[in-house]
This record gives C-alpha cells, structure tokens and sequence, in this order.
C-alpha cells in the first residue's frame, strides 16, 4: 500500500524484505540522531535499524518517505502512522525544509480519517527542534502539554483533532 499526492510517495515499509540500507545514512546524521534520540546518540547500527523498524511496524503503518527526483522515486525518509506517536525522518538533508514535511502529515491525516481515528499525536517534540515544531503545528496540530525529560531537556507534546466525516460520524463506513 502506498499514499501518494503526485509528489511525494508513503510506501509501506514490508517486514519480510527487510530492507533497511538507506536508513543507516539517515540515523547515523548528526541532525537526525540529536532531533530523534537526544545530545549523546551514537549512530545506528544495521540491527538497531531494523530493530526500531520491526517495532514501528508492530506499533502502526510504517512508510518509507519518497520523492521524485530525476523521474524515479528516491527514498529520503520515514515516518509512523500510530495512536500515539508520529515519528517523522527527513534523512536526506537535501530534502529537508523544502515542503516535504507538511506533504506527509497531509498524506497521513487523510489516513488517519480513513480510518476512523478522532486524533493523532505526535507525544514529543523537543522545544528546541522548531523546524519541526512549525511543521506540526502548520498542519493544524496544538501543543497540550509541555514537560521535561530524564535528561532535563524540554518537550511538548502536540495533538490534531480530527473532523470526522458524516459517513463515519453516521456509523455507515
């Protein structure tokens, strides 16, 4: 299954290809590991990878992030769709601050409203990560509660009300 708006491309990640080998470039970028894991994150390993792959995709819909580029689709990302998380990955720095963000949460809002969901959270952004706390919330999301992790650094977490449609607020999906 993929989602697509022409642009950019969710494609399911699948367990049993297992195929991992751009996402070592992507959780071994500086940006990527401080934005994801914090100040003291060490590069991801093959294993750690597919470890984390295999629990996103047990957890929600997993997606490899693709775009056009040179007329092929080029995988610059990932992202879960889950009750409540939703990690993005920009990994291919080339790729980052250029709308792709924003395509993605608009791909899997519509999801989450074919699927009936109420809401979708993303459960912690760090206060100092505001690319991504401007994305989040250019789509609609609404911090509803700020704290302060094991490590003292700051974060909020922001939540989307979704507007269901009359089919599925009629109960004839």
């Amino acid at each position: 299954m993929a989602l697509t708006d022409g642009v950019v491309r969710l494609s399911r990640w699948d367990p049993a290809n297992g195929d991992v080998a751009e996402a070592l470039d992507w959780y071994g970028d500086p940006d990527v590991l401080y934005y994801s894991e914090g100040a003291d994150a060490s590069p991801f390993s093959i294993e750690r990878v597919r470890n984390m792959y295999r629990i996103l995709h047990d957890t929600g819909e997993l997606y490899l992030i693709e775009v056009q580029e040179n007329g092929q689709w080029k995988r610059i990302g990932d992202v879960t769709l889950a009750a409540h998380t939703l990690p993005i990955v920009i990994g291919d720095a080339a790729w980052r601050s250029r709308g792709v963000g924003s395509r993605v949460l608009r791909l899997l809002i519509g999801r989450a409203r074919e699927l009936g969901w109420e809401s979708l959270t993303a459960k912690s952004i760090w206060d100092d990560n505001l690319k991504s706390r401007r994305l989040f919330e250019s789509v609609g999301f609404r911090l509803v509660e700020s704290a302060v992790d094991a490590t003292g650094r700051p974060y909020g977490r922001y939540v989307l009300t979704l507007g269901l449609s009359s089919e599925h607020q009629s109960g004839r999906d």
